[in-house]
């Protein structure tokens, strides 16, 4: 793969300069004469060599040597390789549309902070690959749960939770750049198969920036059947992002489970 990209590079920063590009226009309709080809483009036969040279160098035109004459034609082969990997990556990853979904997530919830309307209730559900009590242990384990708990491209660097009533938790995320977010809360309640707790972000002073109840319930015998409610409340302002970020970042917390119980 190195090799196809280093080749693509070398291609594009040969067809980049102005005068190359436009003999790669030119030669797009049919092969054309060196003689040709420095009429078309008004210059010098000796300049319009130099950049056929640095074309050919380049892989993207083969010019062929016909006794005295000299006809330029393109490598459409290498043309086509150039635009398979640049429509590669054109195309968009899982990430670019979570990261669009996520924007217009949050320019709907600033309306709806601004107007005192961002209240609201999530739901999940997901059917996991293990029993009820190894569920159980994976959210109230911190040593488990800290290897599941965070979105895509976040890593967990503090996980406290201890599962009876009145226990604070306390959850810190860390983005590739550095970036810490902590929230925090405190469990209602827990035995085995229910567990309800509140959790939110945190603002740069340490303040909630809303209200958030957890309801998780976990029933089924063999797989289980897991459940879980999010009652948002007492949304302040500046909080539209973490507001927009629950449902994306929930159903990425649940795959991550799934996937490690799996394991």
């Amino acid at each position: 793969m190195a090799d196809v990209a280093d080749d693509v590079q070398q291609a594009l920063s040969a067809m980049g300069e102005p005068t190359r590009f436009r003999i790669i226009t030119l030669l797009a309709e049919r092969p054309y004469a060196v003689g040709e080809v420095a009429e078309a483009l008004g210059a010098l036969q000796p300049q319009t060599t130099k950049h056929l040279q640095a074309l050919e160098a380049a892989g993207v035109v083969t010019v062929h040597r016909l006794g005295r004459r000299r006809v330029a034609q393109l490598d459409r082969g290498v043309l086509g390789g150039v635009a398979a990997h640049l429509a590669a990556l054109a195309e968009a990853s899982p990430d670019d549309i979570a990261l669009a979904d996520y924007g217009r997530a949050v320019d709907r919830d600033e309306a709806l902070v601004a107007a005192g309307n961002a209240g609201r209730t999530l739901r999940f559900e997901r059917e996991l690959p293990a029993e009820r009590r190894a569920v159980w242990s994976a959210w109230t384990d911190p040593a488990k749960a800290a290897q599941w708990w965070a979105p895509r491209h976040f890593d967990v660097t503090t996980f406290e939770l201890e599962p009876k009533a009145g226990a604070q938790i306390r959850v810190v995320l860390r983005e590739g750049d550095g970036a810490e977010h902590e929230s925090r809360g405190r469990v209602e309640s827990a035995r085995v198969g229910r567990l309800v707790f509140t959790l939110a972000p945190l603002d740069p002073a340490g303040r909630p920036l809303f209200s958030a109840r957890h309801v998780v319930t976990m029933t089924g015998r063999g797989s289980t059947r897991l459940s879980l409610s999010i009652e948002v409340t007492d949304v302040q302002p500046g909080a539209a992002a973490a507001v927009a970020g629950l449902e994306p970042g929930w159903s990425q917390l649940l795959d991550a489970l799934t996937d490690f119980l799996a394991e």
